[in-house]
């Protein structure tokens, strides 16, 4: 099968889905979507049997979708939309989630679904999951949704957009460690969580630390641990 990945980069989801995907036989070519013209263009030159978006950071052009079957690969469950899936899962404290590949069409998140793979969350940030269960969970669907013959219609949640800083916020006078680490864990990447004049990342419990709720406790080499309403 001829198939293009259609990626924002290529990230680590992505360099999986080349290696496994020839390794299954196909003939696999990769375009970055950096506008609406080039997108069109690496089609038209690979004339793809299916497009793969494992990572993408802005909608598909109408003219490529409504002629090619389009495969996105999502970070959450059935029915869940939006472009912060993982993100929201860390900060609620979701047991179990799941990547589904859905096809693309006019709404966003909303179209038919061909594979999903669900998997228990662990307490870990958001990259070092999508390093890992998630980019596990979508290589099996993607294999899956090439030989699926019917796809799902599954219940659609509200259109949920990315947490905002303000969501993300660390409230040090009530906020207990758990609370906080899940905040910290949510926005690993750029900018982190903003606290005043600092951005937050790479949190990790301090055992055995307590101190006013806020108060930075103790530092070591370019460490710093800070109490929380139950430890630091």
């Amino acid at each position: 099968m001829k198939i293009l990945l259609l990626a924002h980069s290529f990230n680590s989801l992505t360099q999986r889905l080349w290696v496994e995907l020839g390794r299954c036989g196909h003939d696999v070519s990769l375009e970055l979507d950096v506008n609406d013209a080039v997108t069109m263009e690496a089609v038209e030159l690979a004339q793809p049997d299916v497009i793969i978006a494992p990572f993408l950071k802005r909608a598909i052009p109408e003219a490529v979708w409504r002629n090619h079957r389009c495969l996105i690969v999502h970070p959450g469950p059935l029915g869940d939309r939006g472009p912060a899936a993982l993100d929201w899962a860390i900060l609620e404290g979701t047991e179990n989630w799941a990547v589904t590949v859905l096809q693309a069409e006019a709404d966003m998140d909303a179209g038919p679904v061909w594979a999903h793979r669900s998997f228990p969350m662990r307490a870990a940030t958001k990259s070092s999951l999508y390093r890992n269960e998630v980019t596990d969970a979508a290589v099996d669907s993607v294999l899956e949704a090439l030989t699926a013959t019917a796809p799902l219609r599954p219940e659609l949640s509200a259109f949920k957009p990315a947490p905002t800083q303000a969501q993300r916020a660390i409230d040090w006078a009530s906020d207990d460690t758990a609370t906080i680490l899940r905040k910290i864990r949510a926005s690993d990447g750029v900018p982190g969580v903003v606290d005043g004049d600092y951005t937050l990342h790479d949190a990790h419990p301090a055992d055995g630390l307590r101190g006013t709720p806020g108060a930075w406790v103790a530092r070591r080499g370019g460490m710093g641990a800070r109490a929380t309403t139950d430890g630091a």
